[in-house]
C-alpha cells in the first residue's frame, strides 16, 4: 500500500471520535440557562396575545365640495313709460277702388278713348270725371244723386258730373234735362234704327243721349233715360258712353251700375214691337261746355 492512501484513512478516524458531538441536534436548554457556546444558539420563539394585525383600510375619499347656491337672477325693474301716441297724418287721398271681381261694372281710361285729345278742356275734364265714377263700384239706385250714397240714377249721375262742372241751372230728372238742352242748345233728333244714320255725324264726346220707353212715366215729354256720350273706343272701334243703368252692355257683357256702356242703335225696328219700348230719340251738346274751343284749334 502506497503511502498517499493512507493519509484520507487517517483523517477520517481523527475525526470519528467528534463525529456525534456535532452532527446531533443539541437540545435546548431550559429557559433559564445561559447560553453556554456549544452549538448554534436558537432565538426564543416570541408569543404574543394581541390579535393579527388586519390591513389598513383605504383612505376615505376626499371631501365632496361645497354646494355653492346659485344666486337668484337679477330681474330688471322697467319703469313705466307714458306712450304718447303720434301726431295724426294729414289726410291722404285715397285711391279708386278695383272694380269688382265678378266685373259687374265696365270702365275706361281717358287714353282709350280716340276724339280725347281733340276736345275742348272742359269736355276732357267732364269725361275723366265721369270715367273716374265708373271705378267706385256704385250700383244703381233710383233716386241717388251723390256717391256718397253708395249709387246713383241715370239723371243723377248726369246732374252730379254737370254741377261738379261748374254748370249752371241743370235739371235733376232726364225729362227736364231734355227740355234744357232742346232749348238752350242744339238738339238733335234721331229717327233711325241704323247705328250708320247720317243723323250720328254730328255726334261728339260730352253729348248728352236721351231715350223714352225705358220706365213707365206720365209726364211730357216722356224722356225717361239720359247718358254722356265719351266717343270711339279705340280697341274696339264701338260708340261708347257713361251713365247708370241695369243690364246694358258693355264689351258684350251685361253691366250694372254707374259703369261704361256701349252705345248701339237696335238696327231694324222689329214689327211686333212696341209704341211703349225703349227707343233712343237724340242728342245735344251741353250749354256752357260745348262753347269753348277745342283743344286742337
Amino acid at each position: 500500500m502506497k503511502t498517499s492512501s493512507l493519509f484520507p484513512l487517517l483523517a477520517l478516524l481523527i475525526l470519528l471520535p467528534g463525529l456525534p458531538a456535532w452532527s446531533k441536534t443539541p437540545k435546548k436548554p431550559p429557559a433559564d440557562q445561559a447560553y453556554t457556546g456549544e452549538g448554534p444558539a436558537e432565538v426564543p420563539e416570541i408569543t404574543t396575545n394581541a390579535s393579527p394585525v388586519s390591513p389598513a383600510p383605504p383612505p376615505p375619499p376626499p371631501p365632496a365640495p361645497p354646494t355653492v347656491a346659485t344666486p337668484p337672477a337679477l330681474t330688471a325693474t322697467t319703469p313705466a313709460v307714458t306712450v304718447i301716441p303720434p301726431a295724426p297724418l294729414p289726410p291722404q287721398v285715397v285711391p279708386a277702388p278695383v272694380p269688382p271681381a265678378d266685373d259687374r261694372i265696365g270702365t275706361l281710361v281717358p287714353a282709350d278713348l280716340r276724339e280725347i285729345a281733340m276736345q275742348p278742356p272742359a269736355i276732357q275734364k267732364l269725361i275723366e270725371n265721369a270715367l273716374q265714377l265708373t271705378t267706385l263700384n256704385l250700383t244703381y239706385r233710383y233716386g241717388g244723386a251723390d256717391p256718397k250714397g253708395g249709387g246713383m240714377d241715370c239723371s243723377g249721375t248726369v246732374y252730379y258730373l254737370l254741377t261738379q262742372a261748374g254748370v249752371r241751372d241743370v235739371p235733376r230728372d232726364a225729362s227736364g234735362m231734355y227740355k234744357w238742352i232742346w232749348q238752350t242748345s242744339r238738339f238733335n233728333a234721331v229717327v233711325s234704327p241704323n247705328p250708320r244714320t247720317f243723323e250720328l255725324a254730328p255726334l261728339k264726346p260730352g253729348d248728352l243721349l236721351f231715350w223714352t220707353g225705358t220706365y213707365q212715366v206720365d209726364r211730357d215729354p216722356p224722356v225717361t233715360h239720359v247718358m254722356i256720350y265719351l266717343g270711339i273706343n279705340r280697341h274696339t272701334g264701338r260708340r261708347v258712353m257713361m251713365g247708370a243703368s241695369e243690364g246694358r252692355r258693355f264689351n258684350d257683357k251685361p253691366r250694372y251700375g254707374v259703369s261704361a256702356f256701349d252705345f248701339v242703335l237696335p238696327g231694324k225696328k222689329a214689327a211686333t214691337e212696341s209704341a211703349d219700348a225703349a227707343r233712343f230719340i237724340g242728342y245735344g251738346s251741353i250749354p256752357g261746355l260745348a262753347d269753348q274751343p277745342s283743344a286742337n284749334r
